[in-house]
């Protein structure tokens, strides 16, 4: 039995469908009113179990837990809500997959004994992570990496919850890039900027996170630089507020931001593009690669990629314990999956440097 909660939500839905392409289940799918959820999506998901849960409530999660294999939390968001479902699963020895992230989980990990509690399952963080790794795979020793990534859409208000939660936490070292280890303030915003791939002019803003820490590592760079890039003056603009607005009155952030984004995206194609540009060696000679990866919808994809990384714990290559699923270990799996679940993405690899990308584009390569 594969519990899935919030499982009649956006990300929940798609990951509930591959599922079922899968063959597997029974499928449980949990929520507050799980008979709306029922109407809307018996006809492809004819099933499935509709069972009523409560993620604000112990009791209600220890009875929809209890009896699962595996329970797979879509809930948002995923900040308050991941490490009290993991808890509970942990209590029942159920198995769990997180399409969301607890931003503590580093720091303050959680006691897993056999079992398996696998967060960040989704676009980013989790194949934000997994897309260089795998790239990294076909080269011999990588000395260097450079991302980008960006995504349009609209944003619900748990997203933008997660996303600021995420961006604002703590933990996070400000303008740091990799170089043979942490340095901090040594990246800036860069505003204006036309980037290959991308469909206008982006602001660039310095990433670095527990999981690119992990790419980081699990690479072996000298060199890793990472940063968001962010399209629409209007989300800019909120985001640049965010650091003293959040934590004066986090709802009208959250609401701002949504209002900024839907405003920046009307009329606008969506996307998620992640562009990797990897140096390193490859059977004794130096070589420069980029890598792009772009899928329409952000939202159907993490759902996929939620369903992929719970196959990949019920087929057993996921070892017990707590995981980023940057640390999982057989990286080809998740991608072979990919190419048999999702026809709506398409993957490049280039023989050229980002910059040589953006002179090509200029028409002058």
């Amino acid at each position: 039995m594969i519990g899935i909660i919030g499982g009649y939500g956006e990300v929940g839905h798609h990951a509930c469908l591959t599922l079922q392409q899968y063959g597997m289940g029974p499928l449980k799918i949990g929520g507050r009113n799980p008979e709306k959820g029922k109407a809307r999506q018996s006809d492809v998901l004819p099933d499935a179990i509709w069972e009523q849960v409560d993620v604000e409530d112990d009791e209600s999660l220890s009875g929809f837990i209890a009896g699962c294999d595996l329970v797979l939390n879509c809930a948002a968001p995923s900040h308050r809500y991941s490490r009290r479902i993991a808890r509970i699963c942990l209590q029942h020895h159920v198995n769990m997959v997180d399409a969301g992230i607890d931003n503590d989980y580093h720091s303050n990990p959680l006691e897993t004994g056999d079992n398996i509690i696998v967060y960040a399952a989704g676009a980013t963080p989790g194949f934000s992570g997994l897309f260089p790794l795998w790239f990294g795979q076909q080269f011999d020793k990588v000395h260097s990496l450079l991302s980008y990534y960006g995504t349009s859409g609209q944003l619900s208000k748990a997203g933008a919850e997660d996303y600021l939660e995420g961006s604002l936490h703590s933990g996070n070292v400000p303008r740091a890039a990799w170089r043979n280890g942490i340095v901090p303030n040594v990246l800036s915003r860069k505003s204006g900027i036309e980037l290959p791939f991308f469909p206008g002019e982006v602001t660039l803003f310095p990433l670095f996170d527990d999981e690119t820490h992990l790419v980081a590592q699990r690479l072996g760079l000298e060199n890793g630089t990472w940063y968001a890039a962010v399209e629409g003056e209007k989300s800019i603009a909120a985001l640049d507020s965010a650091s003293f607005e959040y934590k004066a009155n986090p709802q009208a952030m959250i609401e701002k931001l949504c209002f900024a984004v839907e405003m920046d995206t009307l009329g606008r194609s969506p996307y998620f593009i992640l562009m990797v540009q990897l140096t390193g060696e490859s059977e004794g000679q130096e070589k420069t690669q980029t890598a792009v990866f772009e899928v329409g919808e952000i939202i159907p994809f993490c759902g996929k990629m939620a369903a992929i990384i719970t196959k990949a714990a019920l087929d057993g290559k996921v070892k017990p314990g707590l995981h980023h699923t940057v640390s999982l270990e057989d990286i080809s799996y998740v991608m072979d999956h990919l190419e048999k679940t999702d026809s709506t993405h398409s993957i490049q690899v280039i023989d050229h440097s980002i910059e040589e990308l953006s002179v090509e584009e200029e028409g002058t390569l």
